[in-house]
């Protein structure tokens, strides 16, 4: 080699250049030394984005495979035949699971091939569409262009709450965060397993979540039946389910579904007559027609249907131990099966008696149901309803003022004067709502007292307006009246207080010690009466007696309470307890679930409207299918009641009741004062019912109807139901322990005295009578005066009488004189001038009223003396011996 040319070669680049040597060296080693200083920051920079990276990937959830399953799901609830009634979701439960193998293999290619098309290759994450957003991103300087798989969109929908981050430095954390955790999942999931979770996840629109709500929502039909152009409408949704939504914009998911066939048939998922066959499907014609034919379907839940949902949230709470949110959140995005324990034949036949105005007397009164919300000066709202506008009117215009109406003209009259005089105008109303439905209202529990189960009930006469609105017959607390008596005073006394059914005591005025003076409601008073006459006849003084002096408060409430009611209050320890005078009142169900334990021999079992609850996995979380219930009293005093409550419906207070159709009935009937509240509850062998009627507002209902009207329907529904589903005749059992004995009606002890009316009664063995009846009290009264009998007492006006005791026997002797008057003996007037002295007759009476008030008009010439009758000769001894 020649050194020299090439040190010459590298002289001449120097001179070139302009550059010193000495200065080229200084500059060599500059470039040296921010060579190596780019490369420690170029590391430390590395160092710092993986030691970023690592920080985020370290801050990602730890997760399980549970956590990227979909939560919410909406609930059902069947008829015990098991035929779907309703369903219940909140907003994002609209869901319904369904298993791979039941998602059609088009169905699951319409997603891959539009969101993911690599799914069945990559391992969580697609790096080719990584590259690739992130190159438009670049170019474009947006980075919405998606790559991510369905593994990622399903965390971001479970784990990260669906995305929508502030920043773009936070959407980079979740991506990163997404990617790192796809990795991880698909290590423990299989694909199916994600794309299964994933269908079931994704918002559809509409308010449905996954692929079997949206396609019952949009086709009518199960995900299982769809075709390959409806599998591409529902797939082209998952990108904006507002924007793409079929029934609302058409047009663009029409647009997007296109570009899904076409990628199904790129990649390999449909044939060409496949796709074409798709293209020219009218698939959105079918979706407009459903949506018109579901808006018109609105579902209203029934009364049942609102009490067992009540139902059921209580008893996640009580017997699962949720909180009130939790048991919510369960039942209603849970996909929790509910079966009811309704019977359907049993249900129409109430429907239809309370839907027949006949039955209430014709009484078509409208009530008022309005409410009305205002926007006020400094920004708050107020609200207003019928019951404020009620109080107004009493307090400033009329005391008396009733929300009945003819008409909706006379509601919307009363209801502007309100608001004028509130200063209500249209300008700051924000809300208003105006119903009415019949003023006079009733409610219906209908159960078997055996099991609980409630087979039918009404809560109102009129058509259901509102799901889970006001129900009369477990939310509205009345006053029961002499129903009552019943729980309160003869159950307590018979099973715990030493009566029976023959126990006597004396029906005359009465004051207790607080001063409480009870009277009856036929205004007088009937004297020594038996605990089955009081029964019988609903006496309110004689049990008010027996509650005071026998049963106390403090045992009738214990009773009470393990007999299922529960509204009574401290302050309900009073005497008016015994007549129904309670704080709160009672519900209609929690009444005839009472009433229902006397008919099921002394067992209280729990009315209940439904028979089990099933989760999603198939596993009963609840059930009432073999309720034993729980003794409250013995047998032989749910016995005893039945027979007294037998005569209450043959020949007391209830006789409208009465079925006459074999079937024997027992019940109590109760009216409030001034008729505010009409009950009637009764039982037969087979089941038990409740009957409830007024008004919502409490008005006196004295000459609206007929005071017995809500029995006759009680009988009404109770007739149809054993002829048309079969009750045979049958009479109430009678249990080992009781016995009979022959008693005196009035005091109930063993007959003593030929005074005494003797009458069967039943006891129990262990409560047997022993004493004889020596309680007839007797004395001559004068029938003219009402005093005693004296000596100027005519025989004929003497009367021997029964009295209760020593002080109902009057005190005064009879000083009655005698009336005496002359007749005459031919024509029977007063004897007058013309009237012949032997013919003249002195006679006396017993009241003025029999004196004859015409006088004698017989003629002196036509008076003759009375011929005395001839006395007949004495007939011959022997006929055959001739009389000298």
């Amino acid at each position: 080699m020649d050194y020299s040319k090439h040190g010459t070669r590298k002289k001449e680049k120097h001179i070139r250049s302009g550059v010193p040597k000495a200065k080229h060296k200084v500059s060599f080693n500059i470039f040296r030394i921010f060579i190596f200083a780019l490369l420690i920051v170029g590391v430390a920079g590395v160092a710092a984005a993986i030691g970023g990276l690592r920080g985020v990937i370290d801050s990602a959830p730890v997760i399980s495979v549970e956590d990227v399953l979909p939560e919410g799901y909406k609930s059902f609830i069947y008829d015990r035949d098991g035929n779907l009634l309703t369903e219940l979701y909140q907003p994002e439960t609209n869901r319904v699971p369904v298993k791979i193998d039941q998602i059609p293999e088009v169905l699951q290619n319409a997603f891959i091939a539009l969101e993911d098309s690599r799914f069945r290759e990559h391992n969580g994450i697609d790096p080719q569409g990584i590259v690739r957003a992130f190159f438009v991103g670049i170019t474009s300087g947006n980075f919405s262009e998606g790559a991510s798989t369905i593994t990622q969109q399903l965390l971001k929908l479970s784990v990260f709450g669906g995305g929508g981050e502030d920043s773009l430095l936070l959407k980079f954390k979740r991506k990163f965060q997404e990617q790192y955790l796809a990795l991880e999942l698909e290590k423990n999931m299989t694909k199916d397993e994600i794309l299964e979770a994933y269908l079931n996840t994704i918002n559809l629109g509409a308010s449905t979540y996954g692929v079997e709500a949206a396609s019952q929502r949009y086709f009518g039909k199960s995900c299982s039946e769809v075709t390959a152009s409806e599998a591409a409408v529902l797939a082209s949704i998952a990108k904006s389910p507002t924007y793409y939504d079929p029934i609302y914009y058409p047009e663009s998911n029409a647009e997007r579904r296109e570009k899904t066939l076409n990628d199904m048939l790129e990649q390999g998922y449909l044939t060409q007559a496949e796709y074409d066959e798709a293209m020219a499907d009218d698939v959105y014609a079918r979706i407009a027609a459903h949506a018109e034919e579901k808006s018109t379907q609105h579902k209203v839940f029934t009364y049942y249907e609102d009490a067992a949902i009540r139902q059921v949230l209580e008893d996640l709470e009580n017997e699962l131990g949720y909180t009130s949110e939790q048991a919510i959140n369960k039942l209603y995005g849970g996909g929790l099966k509910v079966y009811l324990a309704q019977d359907n034949a049993m249900q129409q036949i109430v429907d239809e008696e309370y839907a027949d105005n006949n039955n209430f007397n014709n009484n078509n009164a409208l009530g008022l149901e309005w409410r009305c919300s205002v926007l006020e000066e400094d920004g708050t709202t107020s609200n207003y309803d019928h019951m404020t506008m009620q109080y107004w009117y009493w307090n400033n215009e009329n005391s008396s003022f009733r929300l009945i109406y003819n008409n909706e003209e006379e509601a919307w009259r009363d209801i502007n004067h309100y608001k004028e005089a509130l200063g209500i105008t249209e300008e700051n109303t924000i809300s208003e709502y105006f119903y009415q439905p019949y003023a006079m209202q009733s409610s219906f529990v209908l159960m078997d007292q055996y099991n609980g189960q409630v087979k039918a009930i009404a809560g109102g006469r009129n058509e259901k307006q509102e799901s889970l609105s006001f129900s009369r017959e477990t939310q509205s607390t009345r006053q029961p009246g002499s129903c009552f008596k019943i729980l309160a005073c003869f159950l307590p006394g018979i099973d715990g207080a030493g009566l029976t059914l023959a126990s006597s005591t004396m029906d005359a005025p009465y004051k207790t010690s607080l001063g409480y003076s009870p009277q009856n409601w036929y205004g007088g008073y009937w004297g020594l009466t038996t605990v089955r006459k009081a029964i019988t006849w609903s006496m309110n003084v004689v049990t008010t007696k027996f509650f005071v002096e026998k049963v106390t408060p403090s045992l009738a409430i214990d009773y009470c309470r393990k007999l299922g009611i529960t509204t009574l209050t401290d302050d309900d320890y009073v005497e008016s307890l015994a007549l129904g005078g309670l704080t709160y009142g009672v519900t209609n169900l929690e009444m005839t679930g009472a009433y229902a334990a006397i008919a099921n021999g002394g067992t209280y079992v729990r009315p209940v409207f439904y028979t089990k609850v099933v989760d999603r996995d198939g596993n009963v979380i609840l059930d009432t299918t073999n309720q034993h219930g729980e003794r409250v009293i013995k047998e032989t005093t749910a016995f005893l009641l039945t027979s007294a409550m037998e005569d209450v419906v043959t020949s007391g207070t209830g006789t409208a009741a009465n079925t006459y159709d074999g079937v024997q009935v027992a019940g109590k009937t109760g009216t409030t004062t001034d008729s505010k509240d009409l009950w009637f509850v009764g039982y037969t062998p087979y089941l038990t019912a409740g009957i409830w009627l007024g008004y919502d507002q409490a008005y006196e209902m004295e000459g609206d109807l007929r005071e017995n009207e809500h029995s006759y329907l009680w009988s009404k529904i109770m007739r149809r139901i054993d002829a048309e589903l079969g009750y045979e005749s049958a009479s109430f059992s009678i249990p080992d322990g009781i016995g009979t004995r022959t008693v005196c009606s009035k005091s109930g002890k063993l007959v003593g005295t030929s005074a005494c009316t003797g009458v069967t009664e039943y006891f129990d063995l262990s409560a047997l009578p022993s004493g004889y009846c020596n309680d007839h009290i007797f004395a001559e009264i004068c029938k003219q005066c009402g005093k005693l009998a004296g000596e100027n007492t005519l025989t004929e006006n003497r009367e021997t009488k029964e009295f209760d005791s020593e002080s109902d026997i009057p005190k005064g002797t009879c000083d009655c004189k005698p009336i005496t008057a002359d007749i005459c003996t031919v024509c029977g007037g007063l004897a007058g001038p013309n009237t012949k002295a032997e013919n003249k007759q002195t006679k006396t009476y017993t009241s003025q009223a029999d004196v004859p008030t015409n006088s004698c008009t017989c003629q002196p010439e036509t008076q003759a003396p009375a011929t005395p009758t001839p006395t007949p000769e004495p007939a011959p001894s022997n006929p055959s011996t001739p009389v000298g």
